[in-house]
């Protein structure tokens, strides 16, 4: 949701760090301390009874050592985890690590040190990060070489006749909400006042995520935003660490073994062009590596038998494109969109990507909220069109209402729209840690024609365009392949491969074929659980088209003796 600027103001003013959390936990803990001093006021009627009764100097001191206990054992259970003052009590030490998720650790030190490590429930329910922080690193930190690198840059804002922010305070909250949306939180002025940080104007923000802090500050002087990172120089040079794990393959009916990465700190981010972006520079676009939210769709071609067919499935989506020209923003150019009619030829691959940007706003009055919608270049019409809404300043409910009018706008015109994830696009399908794709080297070059062209015929499959892949990511399948790097991955030093990709009818099963330079392939087979949503029938059909297909594979290399 969107952060406004009254609750920013609150944070950043003079409200206590985790203060957001106090309200609503306090109220949930009123019946709790409650119930806890009613049942005090019966153990102290106990021990008044019996300390009446002759020769119970011994019960009287087990009483009052009962009470002492029962007191104690109150004081924790009803400390609030979202409280600075409790918090002091439990967790003296005071690091970025532990005060950044300290209300997912158990209650007490002591109790603590007994169970060492987080509290799982807390983080299935799941823990949400707190918005803000309560430790920064002295000044004198900041600046010892030894321990942070500096980069600073700053963001010239053009004349308010030129952008949509009505001041200076909004493009800087927007650019504060990015950096929260990226695991920063908020250091609070109480906390930076602590530390006699300088320079604490109004306009200015401090933001923490251990090993990164970021100030932004605006400069009427210059008319721009001022950024100064801080690079932690013990977060350099980290090994990725590799965790093999069984999983469940709803697929093949039974467990499959996964490896993911992981990596302490974070990757890289080009704050800069986010930055440039935002403030209204329109040579930018939302590239990847923003890591931004985005929606993916697929267009699947109808399956007509003759010319008039084809003509058919090329008006109604000429349509879509009519559609695309009346919601992109005023002022802008003309989207025109190729579309290649069927011919003797393989199905014509995507040129590239085209966007526009959709205006949010009902009113001009209203906060500039804004999407990107990004599509191929052109319309095959033996192959999926693909679409994505992608955003970096919007709320949900008004991207939500984009999807649903795609939806309605391709019914209308008798398009087969359809949502998919959005990894299945990028090099690597192995994103989702929960996504089990399953792996079948084919050795032999024959084969793999004979399955390429047996998807489109035999198995109702839809040439799903060439995707970017990395057979890094496929350890346990490397044996006997040769994958030549092409020279744009060369320039990128990324070792990728082009890689087909079909996706079914039905919507239900993704194949991708990674063929290496002597035409063997590595076959990845993984389902569109967007699609399925839960619905039984899919998922039965998805298996029986997947069984179907390992059986010709495996009758294929019998034939061909590998």
């Amino acid at each position: 949701s969107r952060l406004g600027p009254d609750k920013i103001a609150a944070i950043t003013e003079g409200l206590q760090p985790l203060d957001f959390h106090r309200r609503s936990l306090s109220k949930g803990l009123g019946d709790r301390r409650s119930s806890f001093a009613h049942g005090s006021s019966k153990n102290q009627i106990t021990a008044e009874s019996s300390s009446k009764t002759p020769g119970n100097s011994m019960n009287r001191n087990k009483s009052k050592k009962h009470s002492y206990q029962h007191r104690y054992r109150r004081k924790v259970w009803v400390l609030n985890p979202f409280r600075q003052e409790d918090e002091d009590e439990v967790l003296a030490k005071r690091t970025h690590n532990r005060r950044r998720w300290s209300h997912v650790f158990p209650l007490g030190e002591a109790e603590f040190k007994k169970h060492a490590g987080p509290n799982w429930k807390s983080l299935c329910q799941p823990a949400i990060l707190p918005m803000t922080i309560d430790f920064h690193p002295d000044p004198s930190e900041l600046q010892d070489q030894d321990k942070f690198r500096i980069k600073q840059y700053s963001v010239t804002l053009p004349s308010m006749n030129e952008t949509n922010y009505k001041d200076a305070t909004e493009l800087l909250d927007d650019l504060m909400v990015q950096r929260v949306r990226q695991d920063f939180q908020l250091v609070p002025r109480s906390i930076l006042s602590a530390h006699r940080e300088t320079g604490n104007t109004v306009l200015s923000r401090t933001l923490s995520m251990g090993h990164k802090i970021q100030k932004l500050s605006y400069n009427s002087t210059s008319d721009s935003v001022d950024v100064v990172q801080y690079y932690a120089n013990f977060a350099e040079n980290e090994s990725p660490q590799s965790y093999r794990y069984l999983l469940w393959s709803a697929l093949r009916q039974d467990y499959v073994s996964v490896v993911q990465t992981f990596t302490k700190y974070t990757s890289p981010y080009k704050w800069n062009e986010l930055d440039m972006l935002l403030s209204g520079d329109t040579i930018s676009s939302i590239s990847e590596d923003m890591r931004h939210p985005r929606i993916s769709f697929v267009i699947l071609p109808d399956p007509f038998t003759d010319q008039n067919g084809e003509s058919g499935y090329s008006s109604k989506f000429q349509r879509l494109v009519e559609y695309f020209n009346k919601l992109q923003s005023k002022g802008s150019g003309t989207i025109n969109i190729e579309t290649v009619m069927k011919s003797d030829k393989a199905p014509k691959a995507s040129k590239g990507k085209r966007s526009f940007i959709v205006d949010l706003r009902r009113r001009n009055s209203d906060k500039y909220e804004w999407c990107e919608i990004v599509h191929d270049s052109n319309c095959d019409t033996r192959r999926t069109f693909r679409i994505t809404i992608q955003w970096l300043v919007a709320i949900g409910s008004k991207i939500d209402q984009q999807a649903q009018l795609l939806h309605r706008r391709c019914a209308q015109y008798g398009l087969n729209l359809i949502r998919v994830p959005n990894y299945s696009s990028l090099r690597l399908c192995f994103m989702n840690p929960y996504g089990v794709p399953i792996t079948i080297p084919v050795r032999d070059k024959s084969c793999v024609n004979s399955l390429q062209e047996a998807l489109t015929s035999d198995f109702d499959f839809v040439y799903d365009d060439s995707h970017m892949a990395d057979p890094n990511e496929l350890v346990d399948c490397l044996d006997g392949f040769d994958f030549i790097v092409n020279r744009w991955s060369m320039n990128k030093r990324k070792k990728f491969v082009p890689a087909k990709q079909y996706l079914h009818r039905t919507g239900t099963l993704f194949i991708r074929l990674l063929r290496d330079a002597q035409g063997k392939a590595i076959v990845i087979i993984y389902l569109n659980n967007l699609q399925i949503a839960g619905d039984a029938q899919l998922l039965e059909c998805a298996r029986t088209i997947f069984n179907d297909v390992e059986h010709f594979i495996t009758e294929e290399c019998k034939k061909a003796g590998c």
